[in-house]
């Protein structure tokens, strides 16, 4: 009787105890290499004349370092950030670390030394700079985007067909026939003012006619009668 085979139970890559295996198995490698690396840089800051009572403290500026700029670029890529100059720094002191423990190891000559220790010395100022701008950009919050108000779509009016009135062709009038004057004619003579009617004499108006009577006729001083007889 065929059996069938039933499905391979494997270890799924992206689940919580790979990732918890691997963060522990990573801080192990970290400190490892830090203490190898301390002894080596404690040894090595000698050659830049510095203290041997502080010479502790080099493998920390440099070995800190390279932990503290992995860690910066990791958060400026989550944020969407430009995380190239993190990687640089990182990368440098890597570099720095790296020769000055194959230094040490080889046993160089005193001229390498110098150059060795003078280097280790100088990074110091330098490590604090740029952990100080690692700092101020993870703890800085980035100002919000202003976001441009909405502009109004305008809507576009398309002109209408203007239409050209042809100015309508001018009629010349026709010339009038201008009549020829007459000749004037002489005027009549004036009638000659009628003759004023004569003046009609008036017949003066009569009053009546009285009786004269003897007492009219009797005058002062004169005594008709007496002359009568």
């Amino acid at each position: 009787m065929n059996r069938t085979p039933g499905p391979v139970a494997r270890i799924a890559a992206d689940s919580r105890p790979v990732l918890v295996f691997t963060v522990v198995l990573t801080l192990a490698v970290a400190l490892a290499s830090f203490a190898l690396s301390f002894a080596s840089l404690r040894d090595a800051a000698l050659w830049g004349r510095v203290p041997e009572a502080l010479a502790f403290l080099v493998p920390v500026v440099i070995d800190a370092s390279v932990l503290v700029y992995g860690l910066v670029a990791l958060v400026l890529r989550d944020r969407g950030h430009s995380s190239a100059w993190a990687w640089t720094l990182m990368f440098g002191f890597t570099v720095v670390s790296i020769g000055a423990n194959a230094a040490h190891a080889y046993d160089v000559g005193p001229e390498l030394r110098t150059i060795v220790g003078v280097v280790l010395v100088a990074l110091a100022p330098l490590s604090v700079l740029t952990s100080t701008h690692a700092l101020a950009s993870l703890v800085v919050a980035d100002r919000p985007a202003i976001e441009p108000a909405p502009v109004a779509e305008v809507a576009v009016v398309e002109p209408e067909p203007v239409t050209v009135i042809e100015p309508a062709p001018v009629v010349e009038p026709e010339p009038v026939p201008v009549p020829e004057p007459l000749p004037a004619e002489s005027p009549a003579p004036a009638a000659a003012p009628a003759a004023a009617p004569a003046p009609v004499a008036r017949r003066p108006r009569l009053g009546r006619v009285r009786p004269i009577t003897q007492d009219a006729l009797d005058l002062p001083g004169l005594n008709l009668t007496a002359a009568e007889a």
